[in-house]
């Protein structure tokens, strides 16, 4: 019978390549051979410790072989327990036994729990989701005590196998969304996955279209709060951001303030925010056919004698400059930082407008476009924004007010076209639904959706 239990772990050792984390303890126990498979780098010591001990106990008192304190998975499949061991499991080989024992002890490496940089708020919760799946689990059953509340998780990825897990309220997702997500997923494609970005093109496919198919946040309190919407959240192991399916171009203007201010502060704030999105997107093309077409309107705007390609360049110039500060502000380190915001003053100021590289004027509706980018609450939407704000100004600059009109066509058509699942992109504006607009403008508490 021991010839098993060593035909077993030959195989495994066949297959795992031989690294330094990998253990393989055997014991006997009252002439019962037992080996333990597990990776120092993906395990607790105390959960190993207790598990070897509970062997223990159990034999010498003659008892029934129990494990603990993990979670027990038994497997039949060599390849499946070999998966459970590298995502940081104890596999369990007991003599006699073709049966693989995958026992929970899992301690991943993880930072301390943080309010997101992007998704800062000031009444709300400061904890947010971490690059441990299991942490940011715990996160979101911290806010929702339902039994119903399901959480199931998948491994993805050819090499990676990655875990995914997603969640919903069984009486409460829409079944229609959670069915497609189940039946993309059943059907994914071989390749790997590393972020919920790969998840999200191997979900819906690659495209050029830059506006966001899904939500991100990185907030555990706006997933709870569309879990009990009726939506779909989504983690992914080694991300600190959560997909919420599915998602509108409204839906994602939306602020964890909203629902910790006052009604009228938070219609207050909200209509503020909108309009500022706006701003982001159609004032600089709207400024420049202004000034192309001679202000061919009742406007008492100052005209200034301009050269097309000159005021084209100074504009682009300008953006560029704006969208080079922000990169390098990502990027540079937090020693740095105060060299890096001299420079942009430099560059941004008043030295720049006597070298003629730009006008006070370009420098002020730049400056209001790019604060109406970080109005928005969701950063891949400021992003897309800022695309289509560019190329409708080209528009605007060579082909005057026909060219803004028909950039501002091109960017409802594209939103139009937006695929999502089930809702459409601009709803509930088109289609036109009266009780939706009524909350995203005035707010609606959090009520189950039936």
């Amino acid at each position: 019978m021991k010839s098993m239990l060593e035909q077993q772990i030959q195989d495994i050792r066949s297959v795992v390549a031989s690294s330094f984390d990998v253990v393989y303890r055997q014991i006997e126990i009252r002439k019962q051979h037992v080996c333990l498979i597990f990776l120092s780098s993906l395990s607790d010591n105390a959960m190993i410790s207790d598990l070897v001990e509970s062997i223990v106990i159990t034999a010498n008192h003659d008892l029934h072989l129990t494990f603990y304190p993990g979670a027990v998975d038994k497997q039949k499949n060599r390849d499946k327990a070999i998966t459970n061991l590298l995502s940081g499991q104890c596999l369990v080989l007991l003599e006699g036994s073709d049966t693989y024992y995958c026992i929970e002890t899992r301690q991943y490496p993880s930072r301390t729990t943080a309010e997101p940089s992007v998704e800062k708020s000031v009444r709300g919760s400061h904890d947010g989701f971490v690059e441990n799946i299991i942490l940011n689990v715990g996160l979101i059953r911290r806010r929702i005590r339902d039994p119903k509340l399901r959480i199931v998780i998948n491994k993805e990825g050819v090499k990676t196998r990655t875990d995914i897990a997603y969640c919903y309220i069984e009486h409460l997702v829409d079944p229609d969304i959670l069915q497609d997500f189940e039946n993309r997923l059943l059907h994914l494609d071989e390749m790997e996955i590393l972020s919920e970005r790969n998840l999200c093109e191997a979900l819906y496919g690659k495209t050029w279209n830059p506006y966001p198919h899904v939500r991100y946040s990185e907030r555990p309190d706006i997933c709870a709060i569309h879990l009990l919407q009726g939506y779909l959240v989504v983690l992914v192991d080694n991300a600190p951001t959560a997909m919420i399916i599915p998602t509108t171009f409204f839906e994602q203007t939306k602020q964890i303030e909203e629902y910790t201010q006052t009604t009228l502060i938070a219609c207050f704030t909200r209509i503020i925010r909108l309009v500022g999105i706006l701003f982001s997107i159609y004032l600089l093309p709207l400024w420049i056919v202004l000034i192309v077409e001679r202000n061919p309107t009742m406007l008492n705007i100052p005209m200034m004698d301009i050269n097309l390609f000159e005021f084209g360049f100074q504009i682009i110039f300008a953006d560029i400059v704006v969208e080079w500060i922000r990169q390098s502000l990502i990027h540079t380190p937090s020693i740095l930082s105060g060299i890096m915001g001299f420079i942009a003053v430099f560059i941004m100021g008043d030295t720049a407008i006597e070298l003629g590289a730009y006008t006070k004027e370009i420098l002020v509706m730049i400056a209001l476009c790019n604060i109406g980018n970080l109005l928005t609450p969701s950063y891949e939407l400021s992003l897309a924004n800022k695309v289509f704000r560019i190329l409708i100004g080209g528009l605007a600059l060579f082909f005057g007010l026909s060219g803004f009109c028909v950039g501002v066509l091109l960017h409802l058509i594209l939103l139009l076209s937006t695929k999502t699942v089930k809702y459409p992109y601009l709803y509930p504006f088109i289609p036109f639904s009266f009780k939706e607009c009524k909350k995203i403008l005035f707010g609606a508490p959090i009520r189950l959706k039936k």
